[in-house]
């Protein structure tokens, strides 16, 4: 075949193939429209894409579908006998192209001289085609019609408001909310598996209870509600491995802590109060310690003397051997003799090391339980703060009014404390926070795990003969002079806090609430 023939063969493949990107590009913008079209559709059906997400994928995808579409289309194989009748019909050339290339391919015999003026006619006629004609660089009617009639669907879909907006805000809060509980416990689980003051089964134990909670929490398919149940339970293998005796031990010194106002015996009654036997223990060995530049007066050894008294005496019946060395040491200052009460007072400091390296390995469980609760506390507020606003409102205005209920709101003159019951008197400590000592609510996980422990603290109504009334209040509610009645109180919730085992944290807010209510 002539090469100049083979020239305007190659002149029209170049419009054809310019044709079929054009088709090709587009179907592929008609095949992205609907594509996009069905996942607008099921993404209002369910909690998938945000419709910022669906708008920046739709665009990424109609890219897509022109480029690969036109590409398909000028690259889209057609063998030459075919390519040639296509152009012989649309180009009206009656066969000319493909008889040209028969005889050139000699599928067709004849004279040389037949051949040769056969190709110069088809020549001559090719060159006087214009291809645009039959292959137009436009769109087809067909896809420009039905890309109108999904983009008409699109726009409604793409542009209103998704019902399901409200679903993803809730699956990604809960879903960072994991991830920050996951950190947490690996950071626990880290603390514990460094931890010198745990037995290796107790490690162990600890451990496994947070690796089962662990894995709840990396499954994506577990629900809040599992999520808060592993915790849940993990928690209460952990409480479950806390040494009882040690605790009660220290519960039993915070219960003894001495009320003075006096500076020389603060420090001893805070860390006694707060349950920290070891910082007890290092500020009576301060008071050994001879290069001390201020020692105490006359006046101070006998207050801290009747501080030691009180505490035999609270001790008496629980710690006798503690209560001993302490009443040893008061003895000892009232007669005089400071070095026996030295003495004393260092194997006092002792003994209350001792206890603090028993109670060690709770205080560590104890803050591995305080980080499980942060978690469910941290899940639970992702779950609450993606309920509607009117819901969210109604919960906070309830919870506010739960604090208030129970907060340290008692004023004097009122009979009984705020914060216990109407008839019953009972105060009400069920509605905070173990960990942090707050008036936050407990979180559904909590609550079994305290109603296993008592639940309140009851204080008995008593009515005093004799004793004048006020009426302030509700018409028909009678009370009590506040000073004749506080007393009473603070002794019922110190033997309830005996009879339970509160955690060390919400024995502190009692007698904190108490403190602050003291006539």
């Amino acid at each position: 075949m002539p090469a100049a023939l083979e020239y305007e063969i190659a002149r029209l493949t170049g419009a054809l193939r310019r044709h079929m990107a054009m088709r090709g590009g587009s179907w592929g913008l008609v095949g992205a429209l609907g594509g996009i079209l069905i996942a607008a559709m099921v993404a209002r059906l369910m909690p998938l894409w945000h419709q910022t997400e669906l708008l920046l994928a739709g665009l990424w995808g109609l890219s897509g579908g022109i480029l690969l579409g036109a590409l398909l289309g000028y690259v889209w194989p057609m063998p030459v006998p075919r390519r040639l009748r296509l152009f012989d019909r649309r180009l009206r050339l009656a066969d000319r192209l493909t008889t040209a290339w028969e005889l050139a391919q000699t599928r067709i015999t004849a004279p040389a001289v037949f051949i040769h003026l056969q190709h110069e006619e088809t020549l001559n006629t090719v060159r006087k085609v214009a291809p645009q004609a039959a292959f137009p660089c436009r769109p087809p009617r067909s896809a420009s019609f039905v890309a109108l009639l999904l983009i008409a669907g699109l726009i409604p879909a793409l542009f209103f408001a998704n019902p399901q907006e409200a679903a993803l805000a809730h699956r990604e809060a809960q879903q960072q909310a994991t991830e920050a509980v996951i950190a947490q416990l690996e950071q626990t689980r880290a603390d514990l598996a460094d931890n010198p003051t745990l037995s290796e089964a107790e490690r162990e134990a600890a451990l496994k209870a947070l690796d089962e909670a662990l894995a709840t929490l990396h499954d994506r398919q577990s629900t809040p509600a599992e999520q808060q149940a592993a915790l849940a339970a993990a928690e209460q293998r952990l409480a479950a491995l806390r040494a009882p005796e040690a605790a009660a031990q220290l519960e039993r010194l915070a219960e003894a802590s001495p009320v003075s106002a006096a500076e020389v015996v603060q420090p001893l009654s805070v860390a006694l109060q707060k349950g920290d036997a070891e910082a007890a223990a290092t500020y009576l060995r301060s008071l050994l310690d001879p290069t001390n530049k201020e020692p105490l007066t006359a006046e101070e050894m006998l207050t801290l003397a009747d501080a030691f008294t009180q505490i035999a005496d609270a001790l008496q019946t629980t710690d006798p051997a503690l209560a001993e060395q302490f009443q040893k040491a008061a003895q000892e200052i009232y007669t005089g003799d400071i070095a026996s009460a030295r003495e004393a007072i260092a194997q006092a400091a002792e003994t209350l090391s001792e206890v603090a390296q028993a109670n060690a390995p709770n205080q560590t469980l104890e803050q591995a339980q305080a980080g499980l609760q942060q978690a469910q506390q941290t899940l639970g507020n992702a779950q609450r703060q993606t309920t509607e606003p009117t819901a969210a409102g109604a919960t906070t205005q309830l919870g506010s009014s739960e604090t208030q209920g129970t907060g340290m709101q008692g004023q004097p003159g009122s009979g009984a404390p705020q914060g216990t019951g109407g008839e019953t008197g009972g105060v009400a400590v069920g509605g905070h926070h173990e960990d942090t000592g707050s008036s936050a609510p407990y979180g559904e996980g909590q609550a079994p795990r305290l109603a296993g422990q008592g639940g309140e603290i009851t204080i008995p109504r008593q009515e005093t003969l004799g004793a004048p009334h006020t009426t302030t209040g509700a018409p028909g509610e009678t009370r009590v002079p506040y000073t004749e009645v506080y007393a009473d109180y603070v002794a019922a919730a110190r033997a309830a806090m005996a009879r339970n085992a509160y955690p060390p944290a919400l024995r502190a807010y009692v007698r904190q609430y108490f403190e602050e209510l003291e006539p």
